[in-house]
């Protein structure tokens, strides 16, 4: 797939190992491939993959969760409003990341050739199996036993049920690289954007991963998945470690152009800082988490009541309050759009405040999701060793408020968000709170879409497919569904350079729970 992949997508921002934050094409195109060791293309692979999942993914994910709609005055032929998906929709989720996927893979290649980088080759396992993660959970049989081959250009799809115990297979390879003991291992340095060499935290992140995709099969009743699902949980219970902070990525990201935190590049301004993004100004609050936010949503599945603290931090307020866009309406009236928190533009002056949003970090999981998988792992009687799911939800809340507390760069003019006094102020009330809720699974996950909403929009989109949490609307055009699809439609490149492979999907099929439904939905 390699082959098609970059004769296909000819030129990818890559940060290549001189400059973190120059622009090259992809790694295999360099005249110096060869000689690259995975020291210097090891940052390449984590900045472009977070950049990917903070933009197209979390894009597709915000949208599909009702988190974002249209703002004021704009039109859109978006299929995430009026689900008539096809070969041409969100291509990016399957092309791009499997570029970035053969990027991980490309420094795996290097091990006969360069075989003391075993921290390198543990990291690039880990964003390997992300990439994998996400094409699976979103297509279902995607190619994986050929997809990364130089001599296969025209790669087998395998049947996703036998990727998934690959992946975890690669995860404790992952994890004998990193905690390697060859005496001439080489040590990681300045390419590790995220941990800084920290092989600790690198272990809870592969272990937080590893807890993801267990949870992942939660829904499944097929008899090797479950028995899968139940191995990996019974070894995540002797090692409960998983990540206790927001997992950042900078590689010195500063006002250039094209040198900018993602989410202030795409979000934010444009290349000359005189004026909002496209992207900026037609995306808004969708009504769903409008309404969750403000309070106003008391329904049997949600009890609010109360007004969120994070929210004038998630999209700025119109009157007072987040107004939303009901998806699928062209709006006439004020929407409430980005909040200066998320793209991050705050500081005394304009310069001031740009050169803030340019240098501030980029996340690739916050600590409150940690803190929910375990939640739901403990509910779910999955996970043991590990405390109480309410003691894990509640630290996920707590984590959210203090990651919503955060300053940066110059801006010191946010006030702490006191999570004490809303977890008791949400306790009573079902769907938000821990004791009022019958089903704390929906908690939790209500909780969770709070936490992840803008940030790690494909999060709570997958897994609202897999638990049904929190219950949300369709959009208004949508009147010949009753659910949001449960996958993508296969993109038109692969039907006209992989056609003897790529299985053939209608548009009813994404609609139809069943053999062309990804592994972890299907009933």
């Amino acid at each position: 797939m390699k082959k098609i992949f970059l004769s296909a997508l000819a030129v990818f921002t890559l940060f290549s190992c001189e400059d973190y934050l120059d622009v090259n094409e992809d790694q295999q195109n360099r005249p110096d491939f060869e000689s690259l060791n995975p020291k210097q293309m090891l940052a390449g692979v984590l900045v472009n993959y977070g950049n990917h999942q903070n933009t197209t993914v979390s894009d597709f994910g915000n949208r599909m969760a009702y988190i974002w709609g249209l703002n004021t005055g704009f039109t859109s032929n978006d299929p995430a409003y009026d689900y008539n998906f096809n070969s041409s929709s969100y291509n990016g989720l399957f092309n791009t990341t499997y570029l970035l996927t053969d990027n991980a893979q490309d420094i795996l290649d290097k091990e006969e050739k360069f075989p003391n980088y075993e921290y390198h080759f543990g990291i690039a396992k880990i964003f390997k199996v992300l990439g994998m993660d996400y094409v699976t959970a979103l297509y279902g049989d995607v190619p994986y036993s050929q997809a990364f081959r130089d001599d296969v250009s025209a790669p087998a799809y395998d049947d996703d049920k036998t990727i998934i115990p690959a992946l975890f297979a690669e995860i404790d390879e992952a994890r004998t690289f990193l905690n390697t003991s060859n005496p001439d291992v080489i040590a990681l340095g300045t390419e590790d954007v995220v941990f800084h060499g920290d092989l600790a935290k690198w272990n809870q992140l592969l272990n937080t991963v590893e807890l993801k995709l267990a949870l992942r099969l939660s829904k499944t009743t097929d008899p090797a998945l479950v028995t899968l699902r139940n191995t990996r949980f019974a070894g995540l219970s002797a090692n409960p470690d998983f990540i206790t902070e927001d997992v950042a990525y900078n590689p010195g990201f500063n006002i250039s152009v094209s040198k900018r935190n993602p989410i202030f590049e795409t979000w934010g301004l444009n290349d000359g800082l005189d004026a909002f993004t496209s992207a900026n100004r037609a995306q808004a609050a969708g009504d769903f988490v409008a309404r969750l936010v403000n309070g106003t949503m008391n329904d049997a599945n949600i009890t609010t009541g109360l007004v969120d603290p994070r929210r004038s931090r998630m999209f700025a307020l119109v009157g007072g309050q987040v107004v939303g866009n009901v998806q699928g309406v062209f709006p006439s009236t004020t929407i409430s759009r980005f909040a200066s928190f998320y793209f991050g533009r705050v500081g005394a002056d304009a310069h001031d405040a740009d050169n803030n949003a340019s240098i501030r970090d980029a996340y690739l999981m916050q600590a409150a999701e940690a803190h929910f998988l375990k939640a739901e792992a403990i509910q779910r009687g999955y996970l043991t060793g590990a405390g109480t799911a309410q003691g894990s939800f509640n630290a996920g809340i707590t984590a959210s408020f203090n990651f919503y507390s955060r300053n940066w760069g110059t801006v010191t003019s946010f006030t702490t968000l006191n999570p004490v006094t809303y977890i008791a102020a949400i306790d009573t009330k079902n769907g938000l709170g821990w004791t009022g809720s019958t089903d704390k699974i929906s908690a939790i996950m209500t909780q969770k879409y709070l936490a992840l909403a803008n940030w790690h929009g494909i999060e709570p989109y997958l897994d609202h497919l897999r638990t049904g949490y929190p219950v949300l609307p369709l959009p208004q055009p949508v009147t010949s569904r009753t659910t949001r699809p449960f996958r993508m439609i296969y993109p038109s490149r692969e039907y006209s350079t992989n056609s003897g492979n790529v299985p053939v999907l209608t548009l009813n099929d994404i609609f139809t729970n069943g053999p062309t439904t990804p592994y972890f939905l299907q009933n």
